[in-house]
């Protein structure tokens, strides 16, 4: 394969297989560091690169792994493969190489351009065993080919022309510049966000800005990334010299579509379009919890009005230079199950024949993939053509019941009752009527695929089954099959309505409350049950298999969305106001407190005053001479009147054993007996049991006092002295001695109020 470059305008990095110029330093766009080398080293370190690559899905655990790794992205350009085969094509805005991975494995003579170095590095990593493709880093309008593609795609690309393209109006100059670039009957492939997307209408905030209603209100500067309605993005493209434009809807949008429906698809009267629409709403990753709206109730009434294609969440166009191209008007749609495991992956295409019926052809994604396969636990059936059954889907009857304010569960068990009656009418395998009347009854495991959202309800009333791919290789409970009905119209609702009765908020006790209701018993131990077979179904179909645990955690502990908007701002509003009232309360306790410690620092603050006056006093007494002339007397007296018995026990002890006599205890007690730290009166007051011992009050607290945790003051704490101070309670001091010598210099406080 050649590609003409000149070899003076770009170099190839021989490090990274990326083509650019000489000094280019690439523009100002990244996910941020931390996100690009985690990419880089996943697909470095892969092995398996395809499209629809196992190994790649596994490392989808966040919304940049699963932008730019899953297979899902490379839906937006599957219904082009027959045109992409074997075409030159232009990749504008390469990013990381989901995309060109699959223009490369439709054999494309693939250039993919992409600003970053660091993306398009990436880019290379996911393409490298593809010849096919050239992954070139540089800016659109200075990049310089030789020739003109057959096709060039603009993926995600044009919203961000404001930031990387010059001129008055940078999207349309984005546009001339793809045209110059195209042969003269070459094709433009754009996909990109409408400004007027119904998901942004219920609150879902602009994809790019992060803002709610930011793009319908028309917030844009002249400096941003900005989407376009179908009438305004239709006038560029006629601006800017496309004769034709075509325009599709992606559902649930262009990032990670799973539905493709054409013009053609939204205007045929046979063909229900707003079914792939309502679908996949709640697939849509980036969608708030808490919407103004319920989309799968509102694209049905969208598509009868023929409103469904301008309020699309994305635009998948394509553009042609020629007016003499004719798109393919008889397809209606594409519906796509990647996330499977390869050989189960299938492309569902719906047509108008020339007799005016919808058929349906299916074929597998892979290439060389059987359309029978029997595996361990289930066989896989796919049927290359079918015919359209019209009429609406079954499941979306129960999906009016739960979404409806007041709604009982009993009429979710009387659906359920007439679901499982159809079931048994469909039985033929022998003479006696299919009777499923417990949770433990025992059905065939070809009815694992029919659950009401695989049963059309025609215009007559006749239910019929439809896309029954999978039969259980045994029989299974049909308690199982309810659950994964239940579970698949969880997983589709956007918001229940408020029921009248009360069930425990969370799947598994909706699930319990609807087997109750149709009067089947089930135990947590069958639930379980139930969990292990899908999770086993799951494991052997699925790239991305099902953890039990995971699963159970989400059974138990995901509240059922309950809320539109509105309640949920009216909620907030109350929350607020309480919340409010809380704080307005709590205030005024602070207040209170403040004030009782106020008077407390007040009352502190005078009985250290009056400390300090008794000190002062009891200095001049104890200075003056008469005091000192008389102090042995004193003594004397003291010792004599209060202390006679336990002297003359301590001088019979000091006879007998001299290493015990209490000398510290003595000099303790000279030390506090007649400090104004130690006061008698609140001391004898507080201690009952002092009158009866006959002791001194200050040689009481050496003695007694201090162990026992009693207070020589209302200030002084013996006990949380001792505790706060395991030095002073190690060395067997007295407390009070010890911060009368030593404590109060050291900074030590007296108690915990201090």
């Amino acid at each position: 394969m050649k590609f003409p470059f000149d070899p003076l305008d770009y170099k190839l990095d021989s490090q990274t297989g990326v083509w650019s110029r000489s000094g280019y330093r690439g523009i100002a766009y990244s996910d941020g560091n931390e996100v690009e080398q985690r990419i880089a080293a996943i697909v470095e370190q892969a092995h398996a690169l395809t499209v629809l690559s196992a190994e790649l899905s596994r490392q989808c655990t966040d919304w940049p792994s699963l932008y730019h790794l899953s297979g899902t992205r490379a839906n937006i350009l599957r219904p082009f493969h027959d045109i992409l085969k074997g075409a030159d094509v232009l990749e504008v805005g390469a990013g990381c190489g989901a995309i060109t991975r699959y223009l490369g494995e439709c054999e494309a003579r693939v250039v993919a351009l992409e600003g970053s170095p660091r993306r398009a590095a990436i880019t290379r990593l996911r393409t490298r065993d593809l010849p096919n493709v050239l992954v070139v880093s540089d800016r659109l309008d200075d990049f310089t080919w030789d020739q003109r593609f057959d096709v060039i795609t603009l993926i995600g690309v044009l919203e961000y022309a404001n930031l990387f393209v010059s001129g008055s109006n940078p999207a349309l100059a984005l546009l001339e510049q793809a045209k110059a670039r195209l042969k003269p009957n070459g094709t433009l492939i754009i996909a990109i966000e409408n400004q007027l997307g119904l998901k942004y209408f219920a609150g879902a905030p602009e994809d790019h800005l992060g803002q709610p209603m930011y793009g319908i209100e028309g917030r844009y500067r002249k400096d941003q990334p900005q989407t376009y309605g179908r009438k305004t993005l239709s006038d560029l493209l006629r601006q800017a010299g496309f004769a034709r434009s075509e325009f599709m809807a992606p559902f649930p949008d262009y990032k990670l579509p799973v539905s493709i429906v054409t013009e053609t698809g939204f205007s045929c009267e046979g063909f229900d379009a707003a079914a792939l629409a309502w679908q996949s709403a709640k697939r849509d990753p980036q969608l708030p919890n808490v919407l103004a709206i319920s989309p799968e109730l509102v694209w049905p009434i969208l598509a009868q009005n023929r409103l469904a294609l301008d309020l699309a969440n994305s635009f998948l166009v394509v553009a042609g230079a020629l007016s003499g191209q004719k798109p393919d008007l008889s397809v209606l749609a594409w519906h796509f199950t990647g996330e499977r495991s390869g050989p189960y992956c299938k492309e569902t295409r719906f047509s108008l024949t020339d007799r005016g019926s919808v058929e349906v052809r299916c074929h597998p994604l892979a290439p060389g993939s059987p359309k029978h396969a029997r595996g361990r636990l289930v066989t896989f059936a796919m049927p290359e053509k079918a015919e359209y059954a019209q009429g609406s889907l079954l499941s979306q009857e129960l999906i009016r019941i739960v979404t409806r304010d007041g709604w009982l569960m009993e009429e979710v068990g009387s659906f359920l009752k007439t679901y499982l009656r159809f079931l048994g009418s469909l039985d033929a395998s022998g003479d006696t009527p299919l009777s499923i009347d417990s949770a433990e009854s025992s059905i065939s495991g070809r009815y694992l695929d029919l659950i009401p959202q695989n049963i059309v309800v025609g215009p007559d009333g006749a239910w019929r089954a439809i896309d029954q791919e999978w039969t259980w290789n045994e029989n299974i409970p049909a308690g199982w099959l309810i659950f994964r009905s239940l579970h698949a119209l969880i997983q589709t609702v956007t918001r229940f309505g408020q029921p009248a009765g009360a069930f425990a908020n969370t799947p598994i006790g909706f699930i319990h409350a609807a087997f109750k209701a149709m009067e089947f018993s089930v135990t947590e131990s069958e639930i379980e049950t139930y969990v292990n077979l899908e999770s086993e179904l799951q494991a052997e179909v699925s790239r991305r298999p099902l953890k039990n645990a995971d699963f159970l955690h989400w059974l138990h502990s995901t509240p059922l969305p309950l809320q539109n908007l509105t309640r949920a701002v009216a909620d907030r509003d109350i929350q607020i106001a309480r919340l409010t009232d809380e704080l307005v309360r709590w205030g005024e306790r602070v207040a209170r407190l403040d004030k009782i410690i106020a008077e407390r620092d007040g009352l502190i603050g005078s009985l250290n005053q009056a400390l300090a006056d008794r000190d002062r006093q009891f200095t001049r007494i104890f200075e003056s001479f008469s005091w000192r002339a008389t102090k042995p007397f004193r003594l004397l007296r003291r010792i004599r009147n209060t202390s006679v018995s336990i002297l003359s026990q301590a001088f019979n002890n000091f006879l007998k054993h001299p290493s015990l006599f209490p000398f510290k205890e003595i000099r303790e007690y000279l030390s506090l007996r007649n400090n104004s730290l130690f006061d008698r009166v609140f001391y004898s007051r507080c201690n009952d049991d002092l009158s009866a011992s006959g002791l001194d009050p200050a040689w009481h607290y050496v003695l007694y006092g201090a162990k026992e945790g009693r207070k020589p003051n209302p200030l002084f704490d013996s006990a949380w002295y001792l505790s706060q101070y395991p030095d002073v309670a190690a060395a067997g001091i007295n407390p009070l001695a010890h911060y009368l010598s030593a404590g109060a210099s050291e900074g030590r406080k007296p108690g915990p109020l201090s």
